[in-house]
């Protein structure tokens, strides 16, 4: 099944595979894989709602909570809508497939493979983007960690994390649960941006090849 599809676009399916995205997943590993990145996402909530309630004169913080709920949102939203739309993805997976097997002449076909090279050079190139900007923002709260070890002072430097959030205890004395829970939140938020954004750019592209081929 899919065979055009996995030959051509076999990086949309591991992507989308490590949300739960994937519509021929095995169902039971596909349900779970969806609800574990559901729950963590939304257990951000009450986190940021906090935030908001505790600094209400703090302008940044404030601007900063907002603009992480709508972050948080989006994400939500576009896992949902994969989540809920299973059978059409699957559908235009199944079509984009039997597109391979309509057309048979070799101009066509080199057009559909050129506009196929196009979308996976474009997904590796933004997969790479989004990878190093998220080992940035993941790495960045280490560092004054790994400076105490290598330049230290009388006092160790203050703690940061990637994303504001309050929890109401000493991010000091719990950093490394905080830090955990944080970075798996935004390598759960970054895969389904990723694999979503995949999706659209392997649909487009084929949609492209099918105007260009029949021009």
């Amino acid at each position: 099944m899919l065979e055009n599809f996995l030959r051509e676009y076999n990086m949309n399916r591991i992507l989308l595979s490590i949300t739960g995205l994937w519509p021929y997943q095995n169902k039971r590993m596909r349900n779970l894989l969806w609800s574990f990145c559901f729950l963590i996402e939304i257990s951000y909530y009450p986190f940021e709602i906090l935030l908001l309630y505790d600094h209400p004169d703090n302008a940044q913080l404030v601007f900063e909570g907002f603009y992480q709920i709508l972050i948080l949102t989006s994400f939500i939203v576009r896992h949902l809508n994969g989540v809920l739309n299973y059978d059409k993805i699957k559908w235009i997976y199944e079509m984009i497939d039997e597109h391979w097997n309509i057309f048979t002449d070799d101009i066509e076909i080199r057009i559909m493979k050129e506009y196929s090279i196009l979308s996976r050079r474009f997904v590796k190139c933004y997969s790479i983007l989004y990878f190093s900007s998220l080992s940035v923002l993941i790495i960045m709260p280490l560092t004054p960690i790994i400076l105490d070890i290598i330049v230290p002072f009388n006092e160790s430097r203050s703690r940061f994390f990637a994303i504001e959030v309050e929890f109401r205890v000493n991010k000091d004395d719990y950093f490394l649960p905080i830090f955990c829970y944080t970075s798996i939140l935004i390598v759960m938020g970054a895969f389904i941006g990723l694999g979503v954004d995949a999706k659209h750019i392997t649909c487009t592209a084929h949609a492209c090849s099918l105007f260009a081929a029949i021009r």
